[in-house]
């Protein structure tokens, strides 16, 4: 299904998830590890909470890559691989420091913001490597995301 014809997030049991993550979006069905979660997620419509904000964003990040979801993932794993030199500061990094992931993590907060375009992933895309050292140094001392709006 194209992203833009999801207009409420369901969510599933995952069953094998990699550990310290707490979902994963996949073609617009959203794999939970815990039963509150899918149970918060599926019990109403609206966005009510920061983990479907968060997965919502990507739905609209997958709309704004040309409604496909194949170019989304294609992209989304090209970042990965270009983060791979975050490795050395902590093992997640290189997820975390992925343009989609920081708009995400940016705007999780902001319900508002998800029901919107959400394409600020295009200019965190132009972080270079040496500014995401940083930030994600920055991160993994505080405990506290260091990229604001």
């Amino acid at each position: 299904m194209k992203p833009s014809k999801i207009k409420v997030i369901k969510a599933k049991r995952a069953h094998l998830l990699l550990p310290g993550f707490k979902a994963i979006m996949l073609f617009g069905i959203l794999y939970c590890r815990k039963k509150t979660d899918i149970d918060s997620i599926n019990e109403t419509d609206e966005i009510n909470s920061q983990l479907k904000s968060h997965e919502t964003i990507h739905i609209r990040q997958a709309e704004d890559c040309k409604n496909s979801w194949f170019i989304y993932y294609m992209r989304y794993i090209w970042q990965w691989i270009c983060n791979l030199p975050l490795i050395v500061i902590d093992s997640h990094a290189p997820y975390k420091f992925i343009p989609f992931e920081i708009e995400a993590y940016t705007y999780q907060n902001n319900w508002e913001y998800c029901k919107g375009k959400c394409d600020a992933w295009r200019r965190f895309r132009k972080l270079s490597i040496k500014e995401k050292r940083i930030y994600a140094k920055e991160y993994y001392r505080t405990h506290k995301w260091p990229i604001t709006v």
